[in-house]
């Protein structure tokens, strides 16, 4: 039942008024409350919950007019104010209007104008505040996401395993506010190190919330399974227990003996990391093997073991395919050729250089192009 509060000390009006409660309107039952001077107005619009518009007098006399209109503002911002005046004087409307009134009426008032008033301004009114209603959930959506987006960032890891001989850096930049790619990086033990570089399927919030859970039980797993292939087939079976809105992962996951040098690695339908090579001879080798299946799709299947050595000067390059499948304004492809190239070019560099500068190559290839996938670059270097 719309309410309006009627600010004036003219007996007339307010008998025009009353005829009006319990209109039937577009907007329901009308309902009205009276106030003859400023300190009953103040009073009630403090205490009146369900106050929808003020038709407030601006001619004076036990209203302060203009003052009070300016103060019914402070006090409760989004009521809509009607100006109502018995004199002709423009000015005064104007001003009334200049000061926000939503509308005005001049008496004398008959009962068809005033609620035709009312009920426009009454529908204009539920419009913006409807228009607030959806800006302050927009707002509250926003800062849940600048929470999620936090938590995200925070569960990746920003300081890495390093040695006298070993370097580690990665480098994230989601396509979206949050990410559906994720590396991660622990000891297992004094001499073994995990690494693993990850790519959910889909992009957004729903791949970035499965991206946390596959990557909390991949380094649960990998804590009590010292294989990357028998890691890969738990988690996968975790994941497939599920069936998480039919989304699934896939996975390079490795583990490095720092004492032998020793990669071994298994793969769970990712793109094979590079092993770029201090030898120019030898350049850049795809760590290929037995390709298993992508984590979530069906339990049971298999996963190999395969193993590299890691030389002097070696570095090793994980990424996602927001790498390679980034694209220029014209729909050129970057490239796994690229990619290679820019490898062997720069292969002398460290492990963050190599990361990082890689993601300022990539953007100056795609020269304004938006960004349509998740970057995901990581790399271990041997000294």
């Amino acid at each position: 039942m719309p309410t309006t509060l009627v600010v004036d000390d003219d007996q007339d009006f307010q008998r025009v008024c009353e005829t009006c409660i319990g209109s039937a309107t577009a907007m329901g039952e009308h309902r009205f409350i009276f106030a003859h001077s400023d300190e009953e107005a103040l009073k009630i619009i403090q205490g009146e919950d369900e106050l929808d518009i003020a038709i407030v007098s601006i001619d004076g006399g036990n209203i302060s007019g203009m003052e009070l209109f300016k103060k019914l503002e402070g006090v409760r911002l989004r009521v809509p104010r009607i100006a109502l005046t018995g004199g002709r004087d423009l000015s005064s409307i104007r001003k009334a209007m200049n000061e926000g009134a939503a509308d005005f009426l001049t008496k004398p008032v008959n009962a068809d104008d005033l609620m035709v008033t009312v009920d426009k301004v009454f529908k204009d009114c539920e419009a913006r505040r409807e228009a607030w209603r959806n800006e302050a959930q927009l707002s509250a959506i926003k800062r849940e996401l600048d929470i999620a987006e936090n938590i995200q960032k925070q569960i990746l890891p920003s300081i890495f395993p390093s040695s006298d001989h070993l370097e580690i850096s990665a480098h994230l930049t989601p396509a979206k506010r949050m990410s559906g790619d994720f590396y991660d990086t622990f000891d297992l033990d004094d001499d073994k190190i995990g690494i693993a570089v990850a790519d959910v399927s889909g992009k957004g919030i729903p791949a970035a919330f499965f991206m946390a859970v596959a990557r909390t039980l991949l380094r649960a797993t990998a804590m009590t399974s010292p294989s990357p292939a028998a890691c890969l087939s738990q988690v996968n079976n975790l994941l497939c227990e599920h069936e998480i809105n039919s989304m699934f992962v896939s996975v390079f996951y490795c583990v490095v003996d720092t004492k032998t040098w020793e990669v071994t690695y298994s793969n769970g339908g990712h793109l094979p990391p590079y092993l770029v090579s201090n030898d120019d001879a030898k350049g850049a080798i795809g760590l290929e093997g037995r390709e298993g299946i992508v984590l979530g799709v069906q339990e049971d299947m298999p996963f190999e073991n395969c193993t590299c050595k890691l030389g002097e000067g070696d570095a090793i390059f994980f990424y996602t395919d927001g790498v390679t499948e980034a694209f220029d304004r014209d729909k050129n492809q970057f490239s796994e050729e690229r990619l290679i190239d820019y490898l062997l070019e720069n292969r002398s560099l460290s492990a963050h250089s190599l990361s990082e500068n890689l993601f300022a190559f990539v953007n100056d290839f795609r020269a304004g192009a938006e960004q349509n996938d998740d970057f995901t670059s990581l790399v271990l270097k041997r000294f």
